[in-house]
């Protein structure tokens, strides 16, 4: 398959596409508003050499990885709390004079190319271009894929999952790690929606009758129901760290 590397610096009219492409691989619940989503455009307009995409030979997005750069001192104990956080620094107190790392906020693949290695291709050029200004490499929160058939399981517990070969249980987990990555620790609330409870029943075609801890499909974690008639979807990352440099 013939793949061409580019981004939206130099091809901005393929900004629909990655929107699309990014619903296309997310439960629809995780475009809501919370203190990211409402500043994802502004990322793409801030940074749009590090909106990375790859397109197929006909011109159609197959992949996309969509970060920035950020100040980062090298330690977990400095990580931010989450994908909302990284976004609300970045977004509104600007570019850093010197950044130290990128953060990846998003890596797509469209579903019928998967098995491509796409990501793994887009995770290594992240990785080469930081080598050129950011030091430190690269984080990530990562968003476990196989999470959602265990969202009652503490998300500490499922990251050190192992399969009998040995290797990591989750595949996107995985994969970064068997590029080079080295886990840093939890976001627990890396992306937090907050909705009223009519919203999340229109969702899932069904009534929240009371307040707890509801199922979500697609959600890492369940829905919590609160007294106060909302309902709040606190997802939980993995932090993890890619050095500079081509593995």
């Amino acid at each position: 398959m013939d793949i061409t590397l580019t981004d939206l610096s130099r091809d901005p009219w393929l900004l629909p596409e990655v929107d699309a492409l990014i619903g296309a691989n997310m439960p629809a619940f995780m475009s809501w508003e919370s203190p990211g989503n409402w500043r994802w455009h502004e990322m793409y307009e801030l940074h749009p050499a590090h909106q990375l995409c790859l397109v197929d030979g006909d011109g159609k997005l197959v992949a996309a990885a969509n970060g920035l750069p950020v100040r980062w001192d090298g330690s977990a104990s400095s990580l931010p709390s989450g994908s909302d956080e990284v976004l609300v620094e970045a977004v509104d107190h600007g570019p850093p004079d010197h950044p130290d790392a990128v953060c990846m906020l998003s890596v797509s693949v469209d579903p019928a190319h998967r098995a491509a290695g796409l990501a793994e291709r887009l995770l290594t050029e992240v990785r080469a271009r930081a080598a050129e200004r950011c030091p430190r490499g690269v984080v990530i929160p990562v968003r476990p894929t196989r999470k959602p058939r265990y969202p009652l399981i503490p998300i500490e517990e499922y990251a050190a999952w192992r399969r009998p070969d040995g290797r990591c249980f989750d595949p996107w987990l995985r994969t970064h790690l068997e590029l080079g990555a080295r886990r840093l620790g939890i976001a627990h609330r890396s992306l937090v929606i907050r909705q009223p409870v009519a919203r999340w029943e229109e969702f899932l075609g069904h009534a929240l009758p009371g307040p707890g801890d509801h199922p979500l499909p697609g959600g890492l974690v369940p829905l919590r129901v609160t007294d106060d008639g909302h309902g709040t979807y606190a997802e939980p990352n993995v932090w993890v760290h890619h050095p500079a440099g081509t593995p």
